[in-house]
């Protein structure tokens, strides 16, 4: 009733009282503009290309879409001026710019020409003009700019996430148009993807696996008998942990990219997530000094590629290794195929588990551990009762972020991987190999199953169980050491894993000064000089692309985090879904996807730098969304509430109020947004061309034509530049947030 009363005394009000709306003139003319002036497709690759022919004013003439896009457009400036109540004038903006938006996709997307650069500002501009409407009309309350802002982002989600996806599972069944389920069968029968059971041996491998699956779960239904002595655990380990049991047995004997896989994430999470909680309850718990060597460290292997750690593992543990050859005497491969993929991926992920175990153990209430000491527990007693069950949420965290990490790296495998296949390598195999776009396609769905499967079991582990111990009450108990065998047993893992890692580090920075390792090891600066011509280029080329990816994966990272927090609208929970989605999706699947979603048609993007840019932008933007959310819950509406009662808009409030408050969050959105491009290769790989090159792709060129040592150069000068951008940006963040926030609170 209220709205109601309000509408009808806006209808009855003076002429005066209707205002010209600026926003919706001012965006109805920069429409108008670009339709007129730009070009509406391009023959060129680039989207900055210009042809005189293709302008609107030049179309309008003979194309019929083209005129009536920009009929639409001035009409909504017409409505702008014209004396109507606000909640009519959003209504008839919001039709002539739906309308416009429709007609400017449809004129372009039939003719299966790529669109021009006035085509893409146009149908941007009606995108705006929506905003406004929804806003003056009343269906989101909202300003103009926040409706402008939810139309943007959602168009960018769907253009650059969920079209990549849906072409890559269309792909997959779909071959030059028609539907078909060959390519998926022929594939998934393949010996390549999975064989359970080798014709070519005489042992049958399934019978096998399924007596080891039987005794292993009769031997957990007599431990559940032992231990709880009820009906139900003891069916639900018995077939469970058989059925477990006998999947494990069948890959173990089985071949093909599926098993190995999925045995290598298993064994890397388990391995990291295991070293990952050690390290963090050492860098919390630990008496002794070495713990002060855990920061640098964990910063490290996130600093550079993870295939740079695969790169050390051929300097040392290769043929021609130091340690294998030249310390051992041994001539052995052993280290290429899944034992080297292995140890590589777990000295690359482990501080990714530590970095997530470290808030775990911190966030700890030490005065439930005091208690239990207390009552006569033991440190032993108290460390499997009290502490493991209130970590076991974070561990199993750790452990599914390490194991899609896993099932997504694609350097590693590619590197020392011995030709074994696993999934992310197949994909570009049969890609770049094979030219098989549906094939790719048919192991990239399974690795996006893959990950989604073990994404969603985080999601649901996460967010149903919770264990409480900070709860807003002073904490008592002092910080509880870790029993002295513990300590000293797990301090000297670290030490073993630092040392192997400075050996691994130090063996890549040396290989680059070293005539031939594992032959001549005479120091030469000839690798260096060699990366003088195409080697700068391209390491140049990811500096800059990088840097401007960051800054948009920032921003929009940011916007998205308020959205979702801050305004109520239809869809927000799909909107931060599939935001999210790009992080869970291996980057050979999205890099599949970005080919076959723009190297034709009105979204022509491929050989440019832009699509690079916009796969660097829209992989990294997730981080700076969950950063942002958890920075924006901890501000208090209020701040906002006054911003908004002084007159100040939403833009306003963004930027004077709220991103000053929470310039650490946005900070380290930013440094992670550059540092993760720069050392991007799995979904890049497919993208790059030889104009448009970057320093990781060809570290692995480098690597696969057997120039290691202007390899080992490209990766130093890598990991120093870095390590470089790292420290000063933390430097700035230090001086700069005490700051700002002091003038924001001023």
């Amino acid at each position: 009733m209220v709205g109601g009363s309000l509408r009808a005394a806006e209808v009855a009000a003076p002429r005066a009282a209707f205002p010209v709306d600026r926003t919706v003139v001012v965006w109805g003319g920069v429409t108008l503009l670009a339709g007129l002036l730009l070009p509406w497709t391009r023959e060129q690759r680039e989207l900055w290309s210009f042809s005189g022919g293709a302008t609107g004013a030049a179309l309008a003439a003979r194309h019929l879409g083209v005129a009536a896009s920009l009929l639409l457009a001035a009409a909504a400036i017409v409505a702008a001026v014209l004396p109507l109540p606000r909640f009519r004038r959003g209504q008839v903006v919001l039709a002539l710019s739906g309308l416009g938006a429709v007609i400017t996709f449809l004129s372009i997307w039939f003719q299966k020409v790529p669109l021009g650069l006035g085509a893409l500002i146009v149908f941007l501009g009606y995108l705006t003009l929506a905003g406004s409407g929804i806003s003056l009309s009343g269906l989101v309350h909202a300003d103009p700019f926040t409706g402008a802002t939810i139309l943007w982002v959602a168009g960018f989600v769907v253009v650059f996430i969920l079209l990549p996806l849906g072409e890559v599972l269309l792909a997959s069944v779909f071959v030059r148009g028609r539907f078909t389920l060959d390519v998926l069968l022929e594939t998934v029968r393949s010996p390549g993807f999975l064989l359970l059971n080798n014709p070519a041996t005489p042992a049958n491998e399934l019978a096998q696996a399924g007596r080891i699956g039987l005794a292993g779960g009769i031997l957990l239904a007599v431990l559940a008998v032992i231990r709880a002595r009820r009906a139900r655990p003891v069916l639900l380990w018995g077939v469970g942990g058989g059925a477990g049991v006998f999947v494990l047995a069948a890959l173990y004997y089985g071949f093909g990219a599926v098993r190995n896989s999925v045995l290598l994430a298993l064994v890397v999470g388990a391995g990291s997530t295991a070293l990952g909680f050690l390290f963090a309850l050492l860098g919390e718990r630990s008496r002794l000094p070495t713990r002060r060597l855990l920061g640098p460290l964990s910063i490290l292997p996130i600093i550079t590629p993870p295939f740079v750690l695969g790169l050390a593992m051929i300097y040392l543990f290769g043929r021609r290794g130091f340690v294998t050859h030249q310390l051992l005497g041994l001539d052995t491969t052993i280290f290429f195929g899944p034992v080297g993929v292995a140890v590589a991926q777990i000295l690359a992920f482990t501080p990714i588990a530590y970095l997530v175990l470290q808030g775990v153990v911190q966030a700890l209430d030490m005065a439930m551990e005091e208690a239990a000491e207390t009552l006569g527990a033991s440190r032993w007693h108290v460390l499997r009762t009290v502490t493991w069950p209130l970590t076991r949420p974070g561990i199993a965290n750790a452990f599914l972020l390490v194991a899609i990490e896993s099932l997504a790296d694609f350097g590693n495998p590619f590197v020392v991987g011995g030709g074994q296949p696993f999934l992310a390598t197949q994909v570009f195999d049969a890609f770049s190999g094979r030219f098989n776009p549906n094939e790719a396609a048919v192991y990239g769905v399974t690795l996006l199953v893959m990950t989604l499967v073990v994404f969603f079991l985080q999601q649901r582990w996460i967010g149903r169980r919770g264990y409480v111990t900070v709860t807003g009450k002073p904490g008592a108990g002092a910080l509880r050491p870790l029993p002295t065998t513990l300590d000293y047993v797990g301090t000297g893992v670290f030490l073993f894993w630092v040392v192997l890692t400075v050996a691994l580090y130090g063996s890549v920075f040396s290989g680059s000064v070293t005539v031939l390792w594992g032959f001549d090891y005479t120091l030469t600066l000839e690798h260096l000089r060699g990366l003088r011509g195409q080697g700068m280029q391209v390491f140049q080329t990811s500096i800059m692309l990088s840097a401007v990816a960051a800054f948009p994966s920032m921003i929009l990272g940011f916007l998205i985090a308020y959205l979702v927090t801050r305004v109520e609208f239809p869809g927000r929970s799909a909107l931060e879904f599939g935001s999210m989605l790009s992080f869970a999706v291996p980057g050979t699947v999205m890099g599949i996807g970005y080919v076959l979603a723009f190297n034709d048609g009105p979204l022509l993007l491929t050989g440019t730098s832009i699509i690079i840019t916009m796969a660097f932008v829209f992989r990294n933007m997730p981080v700076g969304i969950r950063a942002g959310v958890a920075a924006i819950h901890q501000l208090d509406r209020a701040i906002e509430e006054a911003s908004t009662m002084l007159g100040a808009g939403t833009a306003t409030t963004m930027r004077r109020i709220i991103m000053p408050l929470i310039v650490p969050a946005l900070l380290s959105g930013l440094v992670f947004a550059f540092v993760r491009a720069v050392t991007a290769v799995s979904q890049v790989i497919f993208l790059v061309t030889p104009r448009h090159n970057l320093a990781t792709t060809q570290i692995l060129s480098y690597v696969q034509y057997g120039t290691l040592g202007r390899g080992a150069a490209l990766a130093s000068l890598l990991i120093l530049a870095m390590a470089a951008v790292v420290l000063v940006l933390y430097l700035l963040s230090h001086r700069l947030s005490p700051r700002v926030v002091r003038q924001a609170a001023a």
